[in-house]
């Protein structure tokens, strides 16, 4: 059988993961920008926006400017669309202050309230790429890797490879790789540059996972090319590429059953302006349910064809809606569905529950056969209020009274020494933790998402134990890609 790599060769920036707006004026920025929370571990929460109620995180929650994001006895990694990442040690607080677009350049701006984080960048040429470190401002303009420490009386930056320009009181220099700049508020003698300390067991677990991350890339663009990277690395870890005739090349999650579907397993909630958006249980959840479309094939069972995401605008869910009986359902939108008329998979049942059901964090339920008697379609749903009351009440997670739920302990004081580090980042439940990749298919997800998750399947799922194999449809089909694995650190 031949593969051929699906070309995406228009470079849209729209398409690189964010909502289509309308047109900007120039000089005008756009906020519709979206990051992805791509890994939890332990406790993660977020909130919209300052005024909000923290909220429990898990793996595929859509991060946009405004929102923060927090590590209590726990772990965070963030996919940028360009390739950029974001890690949160334990006790770690972040917030995205600018998620926008200025006439195609993306500018990003964090703050790192308190605890450590890595990020590694490499911004485009007319890209701006800044992190507010306590009383620190560093600003990447080359590729470039570096972890921030902010303390409750200081904050430091140590550069792991390339350079950073650090702004502190006024007074910018550069800051080179193997080089830590520090800065402790209220000293008169201002920044000092020392060599970088030794690594410790959190750049060692960033190494780790970083290294893990790219091979799964590397894996899933021997196929796929796109002009964005977010959710590249689970295609590879958790399906495989089948041909699905007319439709060019499809993929094909593993370890679900026969009595699975696309839109399932995962819940909805409301991200501000992009309406009702869907979070999936699914570690690969991503790319296959904002992107694209979905068919079922009689061979492979559910297939995702990515189409041309060159030119196709960040989703909140590629579903159609239509009305039941019981109320609002949703059905995976088809490859060639326009949002008119019957969706091309309605006969395959369509997904639904109840607004009570929902609140009370119970399944998704599939009605088919008989039951699809009375559903009728409803095209699109861009402002409905009811619609959007269900889209809050999908999501359920229970909310926390303070940061956190209060897991955020203080941020700590500035340890003495030349390049100061938190002497506790990179260690969780008191022992130091190395990445090691999961099985796919595993309710854990890639990386170990914590998340509310109830479980990879729908009714009637198989063990979903498999390491590259077989995918639960009960045909061996030709696959590339997949292995279950990686090619990173062990």
């Amino acid at each position: 059988m031949s593969y051929r790599v699906i070309s995406l060769l228009t470079l849209l920036l729209v398409a690189a993961c964010v909502v289509t707006v309308p047109g900007a004026r120039a000089g005008e920025l756009s906020h519709a920008r979206i990051v992805r929370l791509s890994y939890t571990q332990g406790e993660v929460q977020y909130r919209s926006d300052a005024d909000a109620r923290w909220e429990n995180a898990m793996v595929n929650t859509p991060l946009r400017e405004g929102m923060s994001l927090a590590t209590g006895d726990g772990r965070a990694e963030v996919e940028f669309e360009s390739g950029a990442m974001l890690w949160m040690a334990p006790n770690t607080v972040v917030e995205f202050e600018r998620l926008a677009l200025d006439e195609g350049a993306k500018l990003t701006q964090m703050g790192v309230k308190q605890g450590t984080a890595t990020i590694y960048v490499k911004p485009g040429k007319h890209d701006s790429f800044a992190v507010l470190a306590g009383g620190l401002l560093v600003a990447a303009r080359e590729s470039a890797r570096f972890r921030v420490d902010v303390f409750e009386d200081g904050a430091a930056v140590s550069v792991l490879h390339g350079a950073v320009e650090a702004t502190s009181q006024g007074e910018a220099q550069r800051v080179d790789g193997h080089k830590t700049l520090a800065v402790r508020y209220g000293a008169a003698a201002g920044a000092t540059v020392s060599a970088n300390p030794h690594s410790d067991a959190w750049d060692r677990w960033v190494s780790d996972r970083n290294d893990a991350v790219a091979a799964a890339r590397i894996n899933t663009t021997d196929t796929l090319s796109s002009p964005f990277d977010m959710g590249m690395a689970d295609l590879s870890l958790y399906g495989g590429w089948v041909e699905a005739g007319n439709y060019g090349l499809g993929w094909v999650p593993y370890g679900v059953g026969a009595g699975w579907s696309p839109f399932f397993n995962g819940y909805w909630d409301s991200f501000g302006a992009f309406g009702p958006t869907w979070v999936s249980y699914e570690p690969w959840g991503w790319l296959p349910y904002h992107y694209g479309g979905w068919f079922f094939s009689p061979i492979y069972g559910w297939v995702w064809v990515p189409g041309n995401l060159g030119a196709a605008a960040w989703s909140p869910a590629t579903v159609a809606w239509v009305r039941t009986p019981r109320g609002i359902g949703w059905v995976a939108r088809g490859p060639r569905d326009t949002g008119t008329g019957t969706p091309a998979n309605l006969p395959r049942g369509v997904i639904t529950n109840t607004p009570a059901g929902m609140l009370a964090g119970t399944r998704n339920t599939i009605l088919r056969g008989a039951k699809l008697t009375g559903v009728r379609a409803v095209g699109t749903w861009t402002d409905d209020a009811e619609l959007v009351r269900f889209a809050r009440q999908g999501g359920a997670q229970g909310h926390a009274a303070g940061p956190a739920a209060g897991s955020v302990r203080p941020a700590m004081r500035m340890p003495e020494g030349p390049a100061p580090r938190i002497s506790t980042a990179g260690f969780y439940q008191g022992r130091q933790e190395r990445y090691r990749p999961e099985q796919a298919g595993t309710t854990a997800g890639f990386g170990g998402n914590s998340g509310r998750g109830t479980g990879f399947g729908g009714p009637g799922v198989r063990s979903p134990g498999m390491a590259g194999g077989g995918r639960g449809h009960g045909e061996a089909a030709p696959v590339r890609g997949g292995s279950g694995g990686t090619r990173g650190k062990p």
